[in-house]
């Protein structure tokens, strides 16, 4: 199935672009959400562990990867990829003025797998059409809304 995506009119970024351009982009259209449980429905269907096993199993790799991730640790997870604790922080001309208030709230990275980043070499793309105004120009049922 491929990825849709639509068009939107956004300010040019590219460098020395004039301030008034603008170029049209691509944007991706979700076609829907695999929830928790259906993801584990369709686990223990390509396997011998049951929904409950998924989940169970699932749960103590949360909570297994918030332990490593709070002790600064990337938590490597074989063909799926790795997560890791990665920070910012303000900047100063001196090391000696540097403190650790100056660090800025950590994030979780993700980054995929050479297994799993090869899926997108296999994507197509498919345009949405917009749908077309109705004829007669308002779709407003009933003229006191106009």
């Amino acid at each position: 199935m491929p990825i849709k995506y639509r068009l939107v009119l956004r300010k040019d970024m590219t460098k020395g672009a004039a301030a008034d351009s603008k170029l049209y982009y691509a944007v991706n259209k979700s076609t829907g959400t695999c929830d928790f449980e259906e993801l584990c429905d369709q686990i223990a269907d390509r396997s011998t562990a049951s929904r409950g096993d998924v989940h169970v199993v699932v749960d103590g790799l949360l909570y297994i990867l918030k332990q490593r991730l709070q002790k600064g640790e990337t938590v490597q997870l074989g063909d799926l990829g790795h997560f890791q604790a990665v920070i910012g922080s303000k900047g100063t001309k001196l090391e000696s003025d540097f403190n650790a208030s100056l660090i800025k709230r950590p994030r979780i990275v993700f980054r995929p797998s050479v297994t799993l980043k090869s899926v997108t070499s296999l994507v197509k793309f498919e345009k949405i059409v917009p749908d077309a105004p109705a004829p007669g120009g308002s779709d407003s049922e009933s003229p006191d809304e106009i």
